[in-house]
């Protein structure tokens, strides 16, 4: 039971920090103050609770299978993005739903203003959407109030956007948990260290150089653009929107200096989750994997997603 107390690395990532005599503690490990008592009990029910037990049982049954605890970390991550991935699907599946029917929706309705009023129907100077041809305010306010009731039309079929949304935001609180498992796993009995590669020869330190953090912060940002590159007409440049991704940037910065004080096998496992995330994005936009679930056809669509993040395209 001592030797759980005095494992040097504990107090590197506990959320509260003491010292024991006799226990000196590794001076490789950096120490983290204790936790402000406003969220201490939120840590606690966090760490104790039964989705974070069940997936630190997961992380010890697959090194209890004879994988090293970064592989273990690293095929839990992988594992637990296979299992939410259905959720992203199915999101996926009604936001093609949703824009087919937007599509047919909004050219019906303009049809019909342009049949009443016998203007001309057609696409816009930028060609990225169809419009009546008319300088009449009257007849564009019509053409606006009724394209007003296109949302509640896709609503009444289940294809609210806030919907769609709340499917993928439903998985963070794996991944937040998914973290508190992974904590508790390494405040557990251990060595004092655990071997690592290359320029980490100890997981439970933090990564010396910083490249495993970083690396964690560009992939969120990669994440980010490419979101806004596969959906430019989509995800609108408004103030709210700029707000939301400067919030977001904050966040990302600010989780990556966390990281960088804490041992390299977390940064190490939300790698593994950015990346997979990422490429689990892709593969939604490829025509052979969205026939395979039954989604529809979108104009972002691509045989190449990788490739197309790098390359300007306009759709």
């Amino acid at each position: 039971m001592l030797s759980r107390i005095c494992a040097p690395h504990r107090a590197s990532i506990a959320s509260t920090s003491f010292l024991v005599p006799g226990c000196a503690p590794n001076p490789q490990h950096r120490q983290m103050s204790a936790l402000p008592p406003a969220i201490a009990p939120a840590f606690q029910y966090a760490s104790d609770c039964y989705i974070t037990q069940s997936i630190q049982m997961g992380m010890e049954g697959l090194h209890g299978l004879g994988l090293s605890w970064p592989v273990a970390f690293v095929s839990a991550a992988v594992l637990l993005r296979v299992g939410t991935a259905p959720l992203h699907v199915y999101a996926e599946k009604l936001f093609a739903e949703r824009l087919h029917a937007q599509n047919f929706l909004t050219r019906g309705i303009l049809k019909k203003v342009s049949e009443r009023y016998r203007v001309e129907l057609g696409p816009s100077k930028d060609g990225s959407k169809l419009e009546v041809k008319t300088s009449d305010p009257k007849i564009a306010k019509v053409t606006q109030d009724a394209l007003q009731e296109v949302p509640s039309m896709l609503a009444e079929h289940g294809l609210q956007a806030a919907r769609i949304q709340n499917l993928k935001m439903c998985t963070v609180p794996i991944w937040i948990f998914s973290s508190f498992a992974l904590r508790n796993v390494i405040n557990s009995d251990f060595h004092p260290s655990v071997a690592g590669a290359l320029w980490i020869p100890d997981m439970l330190a933090p990564d010396p150089y910083f490249v495993l953090p970083v690396a964690v912060g560009v992939f969120g940002f990669l994440n980010l653009y490419s979101q806004r590159k596969i959906y430019p007409g989509v995800i609108k440049t408004t103030m709210k929107q700029k707000s939301y991704d400067a919030v977001l940037a904050f966040f990302t910065m600010f989780a990556v200096t966390i990281m960088a004080q804490l041992p390299a096998c977390i940064p190490l496992y939300w790698l593994m989750v950015s990346t997979t995330g990422m490429a689990q994005a892709q593969l939604l936009r490829h025509p052979k994997i969205k026939g395979i679930f039954g989604i529809k056809a979108l104009p972002t669509d691509s045989t190449t997603p990788i490739r197309d993040l790098f390359k300007m395209r306009n759709v």
